[in-house]
């Protein structure tokens, strides 16, 4: 087979395989935790809060606060209640048998292939990763360009390589890009994506996308949701950058490089394997005959109906429909890894090309996870324990979502809820405002002093803004409810038409002026715009108020421990 159609990866496949980042807490607390780690500050049937478990909360919290937490006795407490709440749920799943069900077992199955994944990620791909001065200079870079581009999007190599053949015939970008898309804006602009800096899009993407002179186009491009052609159109780089600025922004850029890499080398990775593969086409396309139609079904929801493996002669299922190096892949171990794929993946699949994808995808899934089992990192007890905490975490996700899904509020509830709250009901103030972007404090505010000594707003864009997309609009953003501007919401409470507002430091790297073109007052809604809000609030607060119930109840039946007086001894190490 060419090299061309062997790179058709099933990338949705594997993207939804969720990578299972490290758990920031773990709960390092087992069935037999009890009698090794007598010191826990709290039992939970069978489960403990440890120290160290302790310790990894209060630095999350701290972390969240963005470094600025009030440490009091009472907060410490909250912390450890939050643990506890957490196992009484995961406890009360148990109690109902959830972690042996029919839903359970599905989601566990799920959760082993994305930690065997992660950590054949971990093992295998990030160890031959390293970050050079160089990277870091050259990511720094980035960080102070932004790039607009357009796209022409393929589900699959073949169909990116036939549009490339095309463009290279002489077909123009933007005719392809209006025959391509559904999106009617995508059609019009040609496939524009707008301005984007580093880590706004997908990696394989932004690192083929800043590579690019303005004007030439890349050929195709494998991302996490298919293959992307993509065309520079425009990059705007700040003209000064500071050994400081670099200095300071380091360690992030670092970090961020390291997951670049390594999910780039993980991509020429899966791209290696699966060339290398030798499948048997024939195979391949009479499982495509008997299983079309039949993978889209639901494993939890359609756990009665009879399911795509099912479809499959029984002595198929030892025959080897694909090989490399060593391992082979039978039917049966395909049938089983396609069904233990998560469900919006397969969904995708409509014809024997998307079919082929999904054997691709499963193929490298399948020999990664023998490859991780068999080599010599290979910890059978970390696997356990990381599958165990994540799987905690579905239990607790569960009893929320079965209490939302009990809940179910009444038309007469709603009302009276409206006549008793009202003034509750209202839409927000809206603001049309104008935006300036600029790079740097310095330049805002002398943009700033120019409007104030006269200038206008439009002429002020025109000389100081870096966005040439607002520049085209005149910075216009549209009407935008007040409250949606976070942390600077406050500042624009009262602002009327004419209003200059700023300078804000939104992002790290964009300072901000605003300039209001008009205003839409706060008004109440009528019963029927506030009708999905009023069941939502309800339907939530019937949910708290039963979790608060069950871990009430949870507690007590397992006689619960809880030493909040041992919270004072522990030493809180940053």
């Amino acid at each position: 087979m060419s090299g061309s159609s062997l790179r058709r990866t099933a990338a949705a496949v594997l993207t939804g395989l969720v990578t299972v980042s490290a758990v920031l807490i773990l709960s390092l607390c087992s069935r037999e935790a009890k009698e090794e780690k007598p010191e826990a500050l709290a039992e939970v049937g069978s489960y403990q809060v440890s120290e160290e478990e302790f310790l990894g909360a209060f630095r999350h919290a701290f972390e969240r606060s963005g470094r600025a937490l009030q440490v009091t006795p009472s907060l410490l407490r909250e912390i450890l209640d939050q643990r506890v709440n957490f196992y009484a749920a995961v406890q009360y799943g148990v109690d109902n048998h959830w972690h042996e069900d029919h839903e359970g077992t599905y989601q566990k199955n799920l959760i082993y292939r994305q930690v065997m994944m992660d950590e054949f990620k971990r093992r295998h791909i990030a160890g031959d990763v390293s970050v050079e001065e160089r990277d870091l200079q050259d990511l720094f870079l980035r960080y102070n360009t932004h790039l607009r581009a357009s796209h022409l999007y393929a589900p699959d190599r073949q169909t990116a390589d036939s549009l490339y053949r095309l463009l290279a015939d002489g077909v123009p970008f933007d005719q392809l890009a209006a025959d391509l898309f559904e999106s009617q804006s995508l059609r019009e602009s040609g496939g524009d994506l707008g301005y984007f800096t580093v880590d706004d899009m997908d990696v394989g993407f932004e690192s083929v996308a800043f590579a690019l002179p303005v004007g030439e186009i890349s050929e195709p491009v494998r991302t996490t949701r298919g293959f992307s052609i993509i065309k520079v159109t425009d990059r705007i780089t700040t003209p000064i950058i500071t050994e400081y600025q670099y200095a300071e922004n380091k360690p992030r850029i670092r970090e961020l490089a390291v997951q670049q890499k390594t999910e780039l080398r993980r991509r020429e990775h899966m791209d290696q394997v699966i060339d290398g593969f030798r499948f048997n086409q024939e195979m391949v396309d009479a499982l495509w005959d008997q299983m079309d139609g039949y993978l889209d079904l639901d494993p939890v929801a359609d756990v009665e109906l009879e399911d795509f493996r099912s479809r499959v002669p029984g002595d198929w299922h030892d025959r080897v429909m694909g090989s490399y190096n060593g391992f082979e892949l039978t039917v049966g171990t395909f049938l089983q890894e396609a069904y233990f794929t998560p469900l919006q993946s397969r969904e995708q699949i409509r014809s024997a090309r998307h079919f082929r994808n999904l054997v691709e995808g499963v193929a490298y899934r399948a020999y990664a996870m023998l490859a991780y089992q068999n080599g010599p990192h290979y910890d059978e007890t970390e696997v356990e324990m990381s599958v165990e905490n994540t799987f905690q975490n579905y239990l607790n996700r569960r009893l929320y979502q079965t209490l939302r899904a009990q809940a179910d509020i009444p038309e007469s509830a709603k009302r009276q809820e409206y006549a008793t709250n009202r003034s509750s009901y209202f839409h927000p103030r809206e603001v049309n405002l104008a935006e300036l972007a600029v790079r740097d404090m310095d330049t805002a505010e002398e943009a700033y002093l120019a409007i104030q000594q006269g200038m206008s707003f439009q002429d002020a864009l025109m000389e100081y803004g870096f966005d040439e997309e607002a520049k085209l609009v005149g910075g216009e953003i549209g009407y935008t409810p007040v409250t949606h501007f976070g942390t600077i919401s406050p500042s624009l409470a009262n602002i009327q038409p004419g209003d200059v507002a700023g300078p804000f430091e939104m992002r790290s790297d964009v300072i901000f002026l605003f300039k209001c073109l008009g205003v839409r007052e706060a008004h109440p809604m009528t019963f029927e715009e506030a009708q999905p809000l009023i069941a939502d609030q309800l339907a939530e607060e019937i949910v708290m108020e039963k979790r608060r119930r069950i871990i009430r109840e949870t507690l007590d039946r397992h006689d619960a421990r809880v030493r909040y007086d041992r919270i004072g001894d522990i030493e809180l190490q940053l």
